[in-house]
């Protein structure tokens, strides 16, 4: 039995790699396809167009209001029967939380802390960009150009703790960093009309070319929607992106090797793992049946959001509660491992972070009204894939050049995992891959000096080809 498995192992693979080989110089054709039409498409920058210096007011009606709100909250009972978290936000540790919302936290403190560092806002392409923008140790000979980017449900100052400490522990490099909000996200808005991965990447390229010239390098760090941009990015303009570094690498579903390989992957996983992997039960972890539970355990919100994401916004974008409880769900279920640290923990696993930044998060959401806008970019993301496909523009499964070199923190506690094999098949250049055991999906927001480390390291490895 073992000797036929093996057998047809290797057929299958040989068959597999004659097909990737053929992908491979259609991809080639492709990618010359989307950098061309990105020259074209190209959004000319306008020097005449100031960026307005941003600074966040504290609002005492709404912030009054937000607290009249949240002491009207209607809750439900909790099941005794049923762990906490298992059926989602726990409804005794929602009370808690509201209790603290309305009567301890101080969001003008937090405003304060917002405007720590210097933001802007920028209308490109009539769209409004907000970002952070921020120099490191100004006088180090080495200037590195970088542009950090989040996702969902993130917000810009969760790569806060992650500066400061890049400012205090590498003074020997002067960091140009850029934190945009995506378009939608928080104060670049309003929104109203769609967005897409493909156009925010072309409008952070503008920024990037807007803030240090035609003929500017610079690296990029994605988490979550930062990741696909980030991986987008390159594709359009690969002779300007210096390297990227994400935590979320995407792999192509129709990528025919990959599939057959995932099949294969739980009979012979030595044939696709490193030691390392194995060891953290990738096997398992990255097999079809893994995968397709995850999409069932923990993809609800995905599907609404992709599909109906305004039914869903009426209910969060006027109850504070309710808001609280879709986004930090999410902190809870993509930071921690559900068996051991989330079921049946009163908080969670919450108490990990402090109340007061979580709350920052949740009071963004609320008081810039941009719940609804931020999750339309699921939606707007999916189909703009299928309008883009239809004109022969697959960005969302083009490989990245290899030219172009990429670094991978994988963290274990992330959605998914996926081996270093697999996203070899996507991002060519792929250069650096890294396991952090007790990592979650907010990578700079959960772990700032591990993930400044890992991308450091990176950088560091692009810069002087070691």
């Amino acid at each position: 039995m073992i000797r036929k498995l093996f057998i047809i192992s290797i057929n299958v693979l040989v068959l597999a790699l004659f097909w990737a080989n053929y992908k491979e110089q259609q991809s080639n054709s492709e990618s010359e396809k989307i950098e061309q039409w990105a020259k074209n498409n190209q959004i000319k920058v306008d020097k005449s167009t100031k960026a307005q210096k941003f600074t966040i007011d504290f609002d005492e009606k709404e912030w009054n209001l937000l607290k009249q709100k949240l002491s009207l909250t209607r809750f439900f009972t909790s099941l005794k029967d049923v762990p906490s978290f298992d059926f989602g936000f726990d409804p005794d540790y929602a009370r808690e939380l509201v209790e603290y919302w309305g009567n301890k936290f101080d969001w003008k403190s937090q405003v304060e802390y917002l405007n720590s560092y210097p933001q802007f806002r920028i209308s490109i392409n009539d769209t409004i960009i907000h970002y952070v923008h921020y120099t490191t140790n100004p006088t180090a000979a080495k200037r590195i150009n970088i542009l950090l980017l989040d996702g969902w449900p993130g917000a810009f100052f969760g790569f806060y703790k992650a500066i400061d400490f890049m400012e205090k522990n590498y003074k020997d490099i002067c960091f140009e960093i850029v934190v945009p909000s995506i378009p939608g996200y928080h104060f670049s808005t309003p929104l109203n009309k769609k967005h897409n991965p493909v156009e925010t990447s072309m409008q952070f390229d503008a920024l990037m070319r807007y803030l240090f010239g035609e003929l500017a390098h610079y690296y990029i760090h994605g988490e979550d929607w930062g990741s696909i941009i980030a991986t987008t990015m390159p594709q359009l303009y690969p002779s300007r992106v210096s390297g990227i570094h994400i935590t979320m690498p995407i792999t192509s579903e129709s990528n025919i090797l990959n599939n057959i390989c995932s099949l294969l992957l739980p009979y012979v996983p030595s044939l696709f793992l490193s030691d390392q992997e194995l060891e953290h039960e990738f096997s398992s972890r990255y097999s079809i049946k893994s995968k397709l539970w995850k999409f069932w355990d923990e993809f609800g919100y995905f599907h609404l959001q992709a599909t109906r994401p305004d039914t869903v916004g009426h209910g969060l974008t006027d109850s504070p509660v309710g808001l609280l409880a879709y986004i930090l769900e999410k902190y809870s279920s993509w930071t921690f491992e559900r068996l051991n640290k989330i079921s049946g923990a009163k908080d969670g696993g919450l108490d990990f972070f402090k109340k007061d930044d979580l709350l920052t998060v949740c009071t963004l959401y609320w008081m810039t009204n941009s719940i609804t806008s931020s999750m339309r970019y699921y939606a707007n993301s999916f189909n703009a894939m299928l309008e883009f496909r239809k004109q022969n523009l697959d960005f969302f499964s083009l490989s990245v050049s290899q030219t172009v070199p990429v670094g991978v923190q994988m963290n274990l506690n992330d959605i998914f995992v996926t081996p270093f094999w697999f996203i070899k098949s996507r991002y060519l250049g792929l250069i650096q891959y890294k396991i952090v055991e007790q990592g979650g999906h907010f990578a700079a927001f959960q772990n700032p000096e591990l993930t400044v480390k890992c991308l450091v390291d990176f950088i560091t490895q692009v810069e002087y080809k070691i």
